[in-house]
């Protein structure tokens, strides 16, 4: 069965972006560049992620690819208002538990959780999520948008591995 996995960087307040959605914070740390980027990815060949976080990085990208290390991922983005994507692109507004659920059984690599609360936080709640690695960046950002949100359930995860890229500590959490 595939893994469901969030992978991703927060500041030490738990933040993932600032509130105008900058992520200068994170690529000012020392370090960031040494962290697994390319290893976790290689492994993944499905993304799921909100509106915002897909329309931001195919601003920040010249090559429009969520995953450069895999090109055939297949990302999936959560939105109100879906319509037509591409090749490698789906709009839905299915409901994502379910949807999760029905890609864990299929065939393939691991899932990649990209982005914040509104897709990671159903699926915590649902309990779908296999691993989280946490990449935390040494500032407080006092504000910006947040990892996790209220939710009404608590899960316990167990600690797998704890890792120093320069100035990044990550942590990976398994279910």
């Amino acid at each position: 069965m595939r893994k469901v996995q969030f992978y991703g960087a927060v500041s030490m307040d738990g933040y993932l972006a600032t509130t105008d959605e900058r992520l200068d914070w994170l690529f000012q740390t020392e370090g960031a560049e040494e962290a697994p980027t390319e290893a976790f990815m290689a492994q993944v060949d499905t993304a799921i992620m909100g509106r915002h976080t897909y329309e931001y990085t195919m601003a920040q990208t010249t090559d429009q690819l969520i995953n450069p290390y895999n090109p055939d991922t297949q990302s999936i983005v959560m939105t109100t208002k879906p319509h037509a994507g591409d090749d490698h692109t789906t709009f839905t507004n299915a409901e994502l538990p379910a949807l999760v659920k029905q890609l864990r059984q299929a065939s393939g690599k691991n899932i990649w959780i990209v982005g914040g609360a509104g897709v990671l936080m159903p699926l915590l709640t649902a309990d779908l999520i296999d691993d989280l690695y946490i990449q935390i960046a040494p500032v407080f950002l006092g504000d910006g948008i947040s990892l996790f949100n209220h939710a009404d359930y608590q899960r316990r995860f167990k600690l797998a591995a704890t890792n120093q890229y320069g100035q990044l500590a990550e942590v990976h959490y398994t279910r």
